[in-house]
Formats: structure tokens, C-alpha cells, sequence
């Protein structure tokens, strides 16, 4: 990208007129062409025939140096064509995807973030053999629910196969949008306070959701916490151990110590401790129940809880801040980030597909599919698919329109898949999905003007940069020769004007300039350097002095301006800031030529526009053009 920034210009073409404005060869750029790229980079300037000259002949430079960049064959070259490629794929994503639907994703994700559900779950893994069997029984545990012969809890202590339900009864605390795959949180979402959802399946297995309640979202909140660790092995002296210090350390904080200052010298969280038991903010879900809702009960900051235990130690907890969901654009971002992060990215990619492929005529050639999957279903369950008993096979799997897409080429995408992917089906559809996107990549310049506009915009300046860079900016750079050839023929550019040499000394008080003074006179003697001054006076505080060094211009350092140009100490400066400034002249050096290293980066920037503007010479006299100026000035209002 940053290629396409450094242009001079960016052009850009939408419809054209039938007047041509600039022919360049056989290449014709209409008045319309010309019109949008002008009124995209000039909306805000006063338009007139001067102005209008000064652009037209920048806008054909940069056509001449594309033409000459084609003509080289550059737009063939192998990292061209790979650059514009990926440029390309970028450009492309907005029209494979349907707006429409995705608003509609965006409309329901916002509307669920701002509340929190409460839900217990069972969950039956699949048997990757019989499905039928996986869900025949979570059916039946759900028929035993409603027809009220076991609670939902029990049946989760029971039938689960999560087995934190041992410790939860299925309950999985408050969650909001992004945080459950889509699926459960659909089907969370939409079951009333207290109901059974039917079963719904997820890469997990298949589930069984009880709502337990349904709030307005409580956001985020930033706490401070005291702990004080237990553990499964500790016995019950060092278990009543801690409960002592938390009750001890809560009558500190009641008594009025500060609660930072308590975190940091007992809290047993030591990573927190030493930030007066700061954490990161946090919404729901993110620590275990006990905490969390202690956390979210406090009403206003500055207020601490009682202490409480969890299965990590006993806590005291103090809001410090509380970061409410607003409809606002960080929300917005939030949502639309976690959209593109979770599996409501494969909904969307998925109903552009069906979309896409209602579009195109698609032909499938199920024969030559059956024989592929016979000789690799077996071994790609097992992820150990090599291909080779499919080396012989290249026949045509499916056409879109008129590309075909090979069975070698599904043989590829599976073996670069298979470890991600172990069901054969599924990577085919998904071979298929992908196969449908890049017919459409193909067919994006003649369906969207607007698509071709820009890819040409991005093919153009690359191309521009490439040559650019080889006769222009490497080339100032890299030719070493060439620089000192130019250097000495305008030598009479590069002057020194007169310059003094000196030290400033910028003292912090009157005593420390009659200090620095009395030292000035040995070092002008010889006797003592810069550096030594430097670590006299700064012994006690490194704000007492600062020296600057080096050769100076008029008009460069204000108080230089201030001081005879004559070697020797000058008389104190009083700065508005109170400090005091002694400037030391060591020599005055007359007006003199540069050498090429006292002014190389501005040698090799004038160079660049040398080249620059012999290449566009070459470039002029090499094309044929013409320019009809009557239509150029007609854009004057």
C-alpha cells in the first residue's frame, strides 16, 4: 500500500464521454475520464486556466510513465503480477459479501450485546458413526425434562457429557453476544425465561438450553481485589489461616486505611498487589461466578465488598470504575469486529455463496466426483490422506459458467486442509464456496465499473513505482558517480554562508553561570573539555547545565544572534525562563563551497528531480500526444 501512497497523484475512472481530451498514442483519455480524476483531487481549489495547465501536464507525465512502464513489459513481470494480485483480492471483498444480510447480522448482534443471559446446559457428544443415535438421546433427556420426571439440573448432573456440570449443574453463568458459538447463542437468545430450547447442535455436540434469566447488559467494570490463597491440599489450620487475614485486613479498610495501600503490603495476588490490586476491566464471564457477581453488585466506586471465597482464596473486592454499554461508535466497531471473528463470518461468506450460485449456471460432474471420494474418504477422516491414489485423477469435478475446476486441484486444497478438516463432504463444499468466489473475483471488473476503476488505479501506480524507483529514486541513490558528477556541476548551489562555531551553556541559575564561567577559561585554555564541565556542575542534579555544540548559521539559534561573532566568552543572557545562557565562540568560518557529504541528502533529492525531468523529456519526445485545450478550459466555471 504504502507504494500506491508516495504517487504524486492517485486517478481514478468512472463512465466516459465519447470527447477525447488527451490522446497518447493509440490510448484515448475522454474529457468524463479526466473530469472525475480532477474533481477528486481539486474540490477545494479556484479553478483557472493557469491552474488547469500546471495539471494537465503532471496528469500526462504520469500517463507517459505508465505507457513506458507496458512498454518494458513491466505489468508481466512475476512480482507485478503478484503485488497487484493480492491488491486485488483486498479490493475484492467488499463485493463478495451481501450488504444486506450482513446489516441484518450487525442489527441482531447489537440488539443481543446489550443484555446478558443466564443459562444452564446439557450437552451429548456425537457419535461420529450413528448422529441419528447422539440425537435420539439428548430427545429423550429433553422428553423426560418437560414431562417433569427429572429437574433440568439433575439431568445435567446426570446425562452431560460437560463435565463441569459435576460442580454446576449445567449452569454456565451470565454470557452476552460473541462469547458462545453462534448457534447456542441463537438459540439462547431466543428461548423464553424458564423454557427448554429443542436440541441444537454445535461443533461441540448437541445441546439442551435452559434460560435462567435475562437482564439489560452490565457492561464492563474495573476493580481492585485483596486475596488471600487456599488451595485443595491446604489443611483446615491454613484454610482458617487465611479467613483470619481477609477478616483482619476488612477491619483495616473499615477502619479507613487506604485500599491500595492494604493490597500492597498483604494481598497474597502479588501481580496485583504492587498496583494496589488493580485488575484489567472485565465483563461477564470472564471470572468465576462468585467473583463476578459480587463485583457487579457494588453500586459505586469506592465501595468495597465483605470478604467472600471462591475456589482461588478469600477476596475483597472494590469497584473503582464501571464502563456501562452505550450505543456509541466503540460498541459499533465492537460489533462488527467480533462479526468478522466468529462464525457469523462463514453465515455471511455461506449465503453469498447459495446467492452466487443461484446466479451462474454451475454444472457438476458427479461421476468424477464419486470416484475421487472413493479412493481418498477413507484415509482423509483419519488425516492421513497422502494423494497418491489420486495422482491419476485430473478430471473435471465442476464448471461455473466456463471455468472448470479439476479434481487434482480438490486433491490439493484436502491435502493442505485435511488436519483442520477431517470430513471429506465438507472440504469438498467448502472447495466448491471458494471455487465460486474465484469465478466471481474474475467477473468483477465487467460487473462493477467502480471495481475496474480502482483496480486500474492500484495496477497503475504500482507500475509507476516500479519504474519510478529504477530511474529515479534508486537510481540518485545507488549511482554514486552520476551524484558527484551532478554535485560538481552545480557546485555553485551548495555554499556555506557564514557560520560561527560555539558552544551554549543554558545554566539553571546566576550561581551556576559564574561557576561554568570560571571553567570556560581553562577549557579555552586547553586545560579542561566540555565534558568535564558537564560532570562538575551536574554532581548534584543534572539539571544545573546543558551544553550544545556545533557550527551555527544566523537566523539558526536565537541567542547566537545575541553574541558578537568573535572568539571568546560572552556576557550573560537572562532567558524568560530564569535561566542563564553563556555562549563560548571557539572560531568564525567565512562563507565557503559544501562538501558533497555536508549536504548529501539534498545533493541526492535534487539529483532525483534531474533525472525526474530528463526522463519525462525522453519520455515527451519518445510518445506521440495531444492535448485539445478548448475541452481542457471548459471544466473553468
Amino acid at each position: 500500500m504504502k507504494k500506491i501512497i508516495l504517487l504524486l497523484l492517485i486517478f481514478n475512472y468512472t463512465s466516459f464521454s465519447q470527447d477525447v481530451l488527451l490522446q497518447l498514442e493509440e490510448d484515448k483519455i475522454t474529457l468524463d475520464e479526466f473530469k472525475h480524476i480532477f474533481n477528486k483531487n481539486n474540490d477545494d481549489v479556484v479553478i483557472d486556466k493557469a491552474y488547469l495547465d500546471e495539471y494537465i501536464e503532471l496528469f500526462i507525465n504520469f500517463k507517459l510513465k505508465v505507457k513506458e512502464a507496458k512498454k518494458l513489459g513491466y505489468d508481466t513481470v512475476a512480482t507485478f503480477v503478484t503485488e497487484l494480485e493480492g491488491y486485488k483480492k483486498q479490493l475484492a471483498k467488499p463485493y463478495l459479501r451481501d450488504d444486506q444480510f450482513n446489516e441484518e447480522l450487525f442489527d441482531e448482534a447489537l440488539a443481543r450485546i446489550q443484555f446478558d443471559i443466564n443459562a444452564s446446559h446439557i450437552l451429548v457428544n456425537i457419535n461420529d458413526e450413528n448422529n441419528d443415535e447422539s440425537f435420539s438421546k439428548i430427545s429423550d433427556i429433553r422428553r423426560e425434562i418437560l414431562n417433569g420426571k427429572i429437574s433440568f439440573e439433575d439431568a445435567a448432573l446426570k446425562y452431560s457429557d460437560d463435565k463441569s456440570a459435576v460442580d454446576n449443574n449445567g449452569n454456565l453463568g451470565y454470557f452476552t453476544a460473541f462469547m458462545m458459538v453462534y448457534d447456542f447463542e441463537t438459540a439462547a437468545y431466543k428461548t423464553a425465561i424458564g423454557d427448554v430450547s429443542k436440541p441444537v447442535k454445535t461443533k461441540y455436540g448437541y445441546h439442551l438450553i435452559k434460560v435462567n434469566e435475562r437482564r439489560k447488559a452490565v457492561g464492563e467494570r474495573k476493580v481492585a481485589h485483596i486475596m488471600f490463597k487456599i488451595g485443595k491440599n491446604f489443611s483446615e489450620e491454613k484454610l482458617n489461616e487465611s479467613e483470619n487475614k481477609i477478616n483482619k485486613t476488612y477491619e483495616l479498610l473499615k477502619n479507613g486505611d487506604p485500599f491500595a495501600e492494604v493490597a500492597e503490603r498483604f494481598s497474597e495476588d502479588r501481580s496485583t498487589a504492587v498496583k494496589g490490586g488493580v485488575l484489567p476491566p472485565f465483563g461477564v464471564g470472564k471470572m468465576v461466578p462468585e467473583f463476578e457477581n459480587i463485583a457487579f453488585d457494588l453500586s459505586n466506586p469506592g465501595d468495597f465488598s465483605k470478604p467472600f471465597r471462591t475456589d482461588f482464596g478469600w477476596h475483597i473486592v472494590m469497584l473503582i470504575e464501571d464502563f456501562p454499554i452505550e450505543l456509541n461508535d466503540d460498541l459499533y466497531l465492537k460489533v462488527k469486529t467480533g462479526i468478522e471473528r466468529d462464525s457469523r463470518n462463514k453465515l455471511s461468506s455461506d449465503f453469498m455463496s447459495k446467492k452466487l450460485k443461484d446466479q451462474y449456471n454451475v454444472k457438476v460432474y458427479k461421476e468424477n466426483f464419486n470416484s475421487l471420494r472413493k479412493v481418498a474418504v477413507k484415509d482423509v477422516s483419519k488425516t492421513t490422506w497422502n494423494g497418491k491414489s489420486a495422482e491419476l485423477l485430473d478430471k473435471p469435478l465442476f464448471k461455473i459458467e466456463g471455468m472448470i475446476f479439476y479434481q487434482n486441484e480438490l486433491t490439493d486444497y484436502i491435502l493442505k486442509n485435511q488436519k483442520g478438516n477431517n470430513d471429506f463432504d465438507m472440504l469438498y463444499l467448502d472447495f466448491f464456496d471458494k471455487s465460486l468466489f474465484t469465478f466471481e473475483e474474475t467477473q468483477l471488473e465487467s460487473k462493477y465499473p467502480e471495481f475496474k476503476t480502482l483496480l486500474n488505479e492500484y495496477r497503475e501506480g504500482i507500475l509507476l513505482f516500479d519504474l519510478t524507483n529504477k530511474n529515479v529514486w534508486k537510481k540518485a541513490v545507488d549511482d554514486s558517480l552520476g551524484l558527484i558528477k551532478f554535485f560538481s556541476s552545480n557546485i555553485d548551489n551548495y555554499k556555506w554562508d557564514d557560520r560561527v562555531e560555539a558552544s551554549i551553556y543554558k545554566c539553571i541559575n546566576l550561581n551556576t553561570a559564574k561557576k561554568v564561567k570560571s571553567l570556560l577559561f581553562k577549557l579555552n585554555r586547553g586545560s579542561i573539555e566540555n565534558k568535564e564541565i558537564l560532570e562538575k556542575i551536574n554532581k548534584d542534579s543534572p539539571l544545573n547545565l546543558e551544553i550544545i555544540s556545533k557550527k551555527y548559521l544566523r537566523g539558526e539559534n536565537k541567542y547566537i544572534d545575541q553574541v558578537e561573532w568573535k572568539k571568546g566568552i560572552s556576557k550573560d543572557i537572562k532567558d524568560n525562563d530564569g535561566s542563564y545562557i553563556i555562549v563560548n565562540v571557539f572560531n568564525v568560518l567565512p562563507a565557503a563551497t559544501m562538501t558533497l557529504n555536508d549536504v548529501k541528502g539534498k545533493v541526492i533529492s535534487d539529483y532525483q528531480k534531474y533525472l525526474d525531468n530528463n526522463w519525462i523529456k525522453y519520455l515527451r519526445n519518445k510518445y506521440n500526444y495531444s492535448l485539445n485545450k478548448d475541452l481542457l478550459y471548459s471544466l473553468i466555471k
